[in-house]
């Protein structure tokens, strides 16, 4: 190793070492930890992140909140939806008022608990079958619907007996509203009891259909009317103010601790979204030697990079893009549109660029100021304040706003009187790439209603990719391209519109054990399987891969790259089979583990580079691919850890953990 990069290598382990302290186990927290509760001032009729209000003083009452309970205020584009919801359905829309809250819950695609005076009114949900938003009412909406008199009610006679859950008896009907229509939310009224349910049939056979309504909820409850009087945006920040406070000065200390620990340069990630607008303002407030870095993927909406253009600018902040130029458009012939469980796209565009603009501009590494958020996702669960990125060696980031929810984000950027990217007043919940496939398919709708040329852009590529790999076009009209393995909820869709799904994509990688582990007549335990892959790679590519776990000898002749250990042999050959054979059952396993994500790294490689600046020994160099130093290669496995594709093999693994069992497979470790 030279010199220089010794002193790289060396800078960096000092920040780690600093900054070590952070992840200690006092800290381990998942998204269910994060105290994500919210109250209500009745008196100021506003949301609070704090149990009392900073305005009046009162104490707040605690709204339910379905988990995990990260609520956000709704804006302009939202509120729009819900008024044109109300007016279509019932007839009212002055129930949706200034003040409108939000909390995502669980289901098919778009699923909003509706928060209005502090009560849960509706669902805000997307049919996926359907293509278009709906609510779902719940009892506390259908009390404020009661006190409008809207359309869409029916009213019953004394019934004994429980009704929730039910179907109305027809010979307890005694009037309502001729519109109301199969699929309909109603309103159900009985004396002091309130209720809401679905019509099961037209108004015409509602007397004589003994489920023409299915009650959901019915209680003894009076009509209550929503309040209309208008909140200002001042009442609303002075009533959180005093926990805005606290929260910005606890995320100021924790960003100011981490920066003093260490002499490397600061960075903030600046995406373009809420969070990373957040934790950039928080970094100005402790430091003005800071560089916002912006990654352009080459799918940022148009919105979003003159939004990052603009603020930088106006903040005089120094801006570094890093640039991903054609990659997406050069790899997705090769692994097709990506999906929820194989998402390329993300080392492509995101990962390669930034990893060699910190390797350019920041060559002894840098503190990265991000924002991301415990209650985001199952995968940022486990969030700590400081951490050390695997897949972009250099990089050390600091996550001040790792325990805030969406609510503290959005009322932060009110109370600071901050612009934010205009694509949330869209109604558009999470910023980045237009395209994304993780993205909700009610999203992808707004996408296309905002631009619509980039969606008939992306719609047509796809639809050219599902006829050259014989799938039906349905698979793009309904959104399936987004996953290469269908959940449940994507089956059942496709039964019921007649699907057959069963070719599945094309492009779908699949590992398959042929045979599982079992005695070998030549001594020890072996393993049998194979990689299907429409990308084979050449023998050479596979034989450079294998060298990271011992010597390898190729065989062109007979098409088989052999790597034979003290113990163990392993066998890949040019078709995709793969055989290894070693002294026990576990380690037979976790020799085969080690050969599949070889193989696999040597299939899907897109040249990023990760690998290439992980390695702190100079040991691998690009080509057509990762060439390995057998010489300077100490087989420690950094560069298989960093490799996101190899990653992508616990995807495929399922075969391989039921042939061998749960105790048999261990994860590779470093020597």
């Amino acid at each position: 190793m030279t010199a220089a990069k010794e002193a790289d290598y060396g800078a960096v382990r000092e920040a780690r070492t600093l900054l070590a302290p952070a992840r200690h186990s006092s800290q381990r927290m998942n998204r269910h930890s994060v105290l994500s509760k919210l109250h209500w001032c009745d008196r100021c009729n506003v949301p609070l992140i704090g149990s009392s209000c900073g305005k009046c003083g009162g104490p707040g009452r605690e709204v339910p909140l379905s988990p995990p309970g990260d609520a956000r205020l709704a804006l302009d584009g939202t509120k729009r939806k819900l008024r044109y919801l109300f007016l279509k359905e019932f007839g009212v829309q002055q129930l949706v008022q200034d003040i409108v809250v939000l909390n995502k819950t669980s289901g098919d695609d778009r699923a909003d608990e509706v928060i209005v005076d502090g009560r849960r009114i509706a669902l805000l949900r997307y049919d996926l079958e359907l293509r278009r938003h709906d609510l779902l009412l719940r009892l506390d909406g259908a009390r404020m619907l009661a006190a409008m008199d809207s359309r869409k009610q029916v009213l019953l006679r004394k019934v004994g007996g429980h009704l929730k859950g039910r179907y109305l008896p027809p010979e307890a009907i005694e009037s309502f509203d001729r519109g109301i229509r199969r699929g309909d939310e109603v309103v159900i009224r009985m004396g002091d009891f309130i209720g809401c349910g679905s019509a099961k049939v037209d108004a015409i056979s509602l007397r004589h259909s003994k489920k023409g309504v299915k009650v959901r909820d019915f209680a003894k409850q009076k009509p209550i009317a929503p309040r209309n009087k208008r909140i200002r945006t001042r009442v609303l920040v002075r009533a959180n103010q005093p926990h805005l406070v606290a929260k910005k000065a606890k995320a100021e200390h924790e960003l100011r601790e981490a920066i003093s620990s260490t002499k490397l340069p600061i960075t903030v990630s600046f995406s373009g979204g809420k969070d990373s607008l957040v934790v950039l303002d928080l970094a100005l407030s402790v430091s003005t030697d800071i560089t916002a870095v912006f990654i352009d993927t080459g799918l940022e909406h148009p919105y979003t990079k003159d939004y990052v253009d603009r603020f930088v600018k106006q903040r005089g902040v120094r801006l570094l893009k890093a640039h991903a130029g054609n990659a997406f458009d050069d790899n997705v012939d090769s692994f097709g549109p990506p999906a929820k469980d194989f998402r390329w796209c993300c080392k492509v565009c995101k990962l390669a660029p930034v990893s060699s603009l910190i390797e350019e501009r920041f060559p002894n590494g840098t503190i990265t100021i991000e924002g991301n958020r415990r209650l985001e996702s199952f995968s940022r669960a486990h969030t700590y304040l400081t951490e050390e990125n695997p897949f972009v060696p250099g990089q050390v980031t600091v996550n001040p706003i790792r325990n805030w929810t969406a609510m503290d984000v959005w009322l932060y950027i009110i109370w600071r009187n901050m612009e934010y990217n205009r694509l949330y007043d869209e109604d558009i919940e999470r910023v980045g790439c237009w395209m994304c496939p993780s993205a909700l398919a009610s999203e992808a709708e707004e996408i296309s209603r905002i631009t619509p040329e980039l969606s008939r852009a992306w719609e047509l590529r796809l639809a050219e990719w599902a006829e050259s790999n014989g799938l039906p076009k349905e698979f793009v009209t309904y959104g399936f391209w987004r996953w290469k393995e269908l959940p449940p909820k994507m089956r059942d869709l496709a039964n019921r519109l007649g699907i057959d799904v069963k070719p599945m994509r094309a492009d779908t990688l699949d590992l398959k054990v042929l045979k599982g582990v079992s005695p070998c007549v030549a001594g020890g335990y072996t393993i049998d399987g194979v990689l299907a892959t429409t990308k084979v790679p050449a023998l050479s590519r596979i034989g450079e891969m294998l060298k990271v776990i011992d010597e390898v000898d190729i065989s062109e002749e007979f098409g088989v790259a052999r790597v034979d250990s003290d113990s163990g042999r392993l066998r890949i050959f040019a078709g995709g089979q793969i055989t290894a054979t070693d002294e026990s059952p576990s380690t037979a396993t976790e020799l085969f583990d080690k050969g599949a994500r070889a193989l696999l790294r040597a299939s899907l490689c897109t040249r990023c580079g990760i690998c290439e600046r992980t390695c702190e020994h100079s040991a691998v160099s690009l080509a057509e691919g990762p060439i390995i130093d057998e010489d300077r290669c100490v087989r420690c496995g950094a560069c298989v850890d960093s490799c996101v594709v190899a990653h992508y093999f616990d995807k495929l693994a399922s075969g391989l953990m039921a042939a061998s069992g749960p105790d048999k497979r261990k994860r590779r470790k470093r020597r």
